[in-house]
C-alpha cells in the first residue's frame, strides 16, 4: 500500500542524484525519470525512430543506439527542439513513472527534473527540492561535464530557476556543502517521513 509519494527536484548539478541514492541506501523505494527516459529510448523502435526523424541521424552512435550527449546538446541549445523532445518523451514516461508507483509499496521517491514544470508537483503529497547555489551549480557542470562556464550556464538558464522551484517546496535539502551535512539533512528528512511526521 502507498503511503506517500514524494516528488524530489532541483536545478541541475543540485544534487538530485546523490540525495535519491542515499535515501535508497536509507530504504526508500526511489523511481528516476531521467533513467524511464533512457529504457524508452533505448527499447522502443517507435520513440527512437521518432527522435531519429526530428533530430537527424547525427543523433545516433554507430551501433544505431541515441547518443544522449549530443541529443542533449542539441536541445539545450535550442530551446523549440527541447519542446520537440518532450513532446515525444515526457507523456511516456509520465505514464510508466505512475504505474510503477502504482505497484510499490511504501513510500516512494519520484526523482523528475521537471517535476514542478510539467505540474507533476500537484500529483505527489511532498515536494522535496535539493538547493545548491547558482555558481555551485556552474563549478559542478564545468568539473563533472566538462563544460565551459558559457555552457554551464547556459544548461542551467534552461530550467526554472532555483529559488523558484524552494517556493514549492515542503522540504528543502541544501546540498552546497560537504557531503556529511547534506546526509545529516537526509536522515533527518528520513526520520521525518518514517515517523509520518509533518515536515
Amino acid at each position: 500500500m502507498i503511503h506517500r509519494v514524494i516528488g524530489l527536484t532541483g536545478g541541475i548539478a543540485s544534487g538530485k542524484s546523490l540525495v535519491s541514492r542515499t535515501l535508497m541506501r536509507l530504504g526508500m523505494g526511489v523511481i528516476d525519470a531521467d533513467d524511464i527516459g533512457h529504457e524508452i529510448m533505448m527499447k522502443d523502435d517507435s520513440v527512437r525512430q521518432e527522435v531519429v526523424e526530428t533530430f537527424g541521424e547525427e543523433v545516433l552512435k554507430e551501433g544505431g543506439e541515441i547518443d544522449r550527449v549530443k541529443l542533449g546538446r542539441i536541445v539545450f541549445s535550442n530551446l523549440e527542439r527541447r519542446r520537440a523532445l518532450e513532446t515525444i518523451l515526457h507523456p511516456l514516461i509520465q505514464a510508466e513513472m505512475w504505474r510503477r508507483v502504482q505497484e510499490s509499496n511504501g513510500d516512494m521517491v519520484l526523482e523528475v527534473p521537471l517535476l514542478i514544470e510539467k505540474g507533476e508537483h500537484e500529483r505527489v503529497d511532498l515536494v522535496v527540492v535539493v538547493y545548491a547555489t547558482r555558481e555551485v551549480q556552474i563549478q559542478r557542470l564545468m568539473r563533472r561535464d566538462g563544460m565551459s562556464r558559457g555552457e554551464a550556464i547556459k544548461r542551467i538558464d534552461t530550467q526554472l530557476p532555483l529559488e523558484e522551484k524552494v517556493s514549492y517546496a515542503h522540504y528543502i535539502i541544501n546540498n552546497n556543502g560537504h557531503l556529511e551535512e547534506t546526509e545529516e539533512q537526509l536522515f533527518r528528512f528520513y526520520q521525518v517521513i518514517g515517523g509520518k511526521e509533518t515536515p
